[in-house]
């Protein structure tokens, strides 16, 4: 589960985001899990009120972000476990610890987006709390991720730690693989374009990088869903040094080819 929250401006365009489907404008994306003191059901509607909690601050001519975005995700073997009566209790706990609130006595609005590969919940809430008094964003994304983090142990969720771990595990495997299968194609290889051709056909893509200035400053290795700069493979083979690789392979090839030309005469 990982967690992220900031405080925004609060936007109308913010907030239609959170209803407008990404592929077809006119339908809704995801659909509504909670909601506390809002009487709005246009997203202009729940926003203008969120930010009309302000007014009862004496310092509301001070804030200028007036309203907190928050999203919580649970992994996606969890989200899709998860009824909307766990998920929601999850949003006030995930509030309650990022912002040391009673999310029972604040404005919140809580969207699922269920259109993605990880289930994941929207929440928005306003800077104040029910005493009048400014709710602090210092440090709220880094407290966000702790909260996230403590929540999914707390009711044996699998942390962002566990998916991080797992990532790498699984990263340092296929980098190994594809370090094996350069070197060898390397080793035949007797210039850029013939490395990218031999690559291809292995079914490993060569992509340059270009700088500002139009020229080539490296390269970077796709293999299905992965890619990864040359140098997170093996630093051995930069674009610095291929060249010295490549000239290397000319003079063993050509050494290769008088030496089987001298045994033909000699025979």
């Amino acid at each position: 589960m990982i967690g992220k929250c900031k405080a925004v401006g609060g936007s109308s365009e913010g907030m239609d985001y959170l209803f407008k489907d990404k592929l077809d404008e006119t339908k809704e994306r995801g659909y509504e899990l909670d909601k506390n003191m809002i009487l709005g059901e246009k997203p202009n509607e729940i926003m203008a009120e969120l930010k009309q909690w302000n007014a009862d601050n004496p310092n509301a001519s001070e804030i200028k972000n007036e309203v907190f975005s928050m999203v919580y995700s649970p992994s996606g073997e969890d989200g899709k476990k998860l009824t909307d009566e766990q998920l929601t209790r999850l949003g006030k706990e995930f509030m309650e610890k990022t912002l040391g609130i009673d999310p029972s006595t604040q404005p919140y609005y809580m969207r699922v987006h269920d259109d993605t590969k990880n289930k994941h919940v929207h929440i928005y809430t306003s800077r104040t709390d029910c005493n009048g008094k400014t709710i602090s964003d210092k440090h709220c994304q880094y407290r966000a991720m702790n909260s996230a983090d403590q929540i999914a142990q707390k009711h044996g969720l699998i942390r962002a730690k566990e998916v991080m771990e797992n990532k790498l595990e699984v990263n340092k495997g296929v980098k190994e693989e594809i370090k094996n299968s350069v070197h060898q194609i390397l080793s035949k290889s007797t210039s850029w374009d013939d490395f990218k051709a031999k690559a291809g056909k292995k079914g490993i893509g060569i992509k340059e990088t270009i700088n500002k200035q139009g020229a080539v400053q490296g390269y970077r290795i796709q293999v299905g869903k992965f890619d990864f700069k040359a140098s997170d493979i093996d630093r051995k083979i930069t674009l610095p040094k291929l060249d010295q690789v490549f000239k290397q392979n000319v003079m063993s090839l050509a050494k290769d080819l008088t030496r089987n030309i001298s045994r033909g005469f000699s025979r």
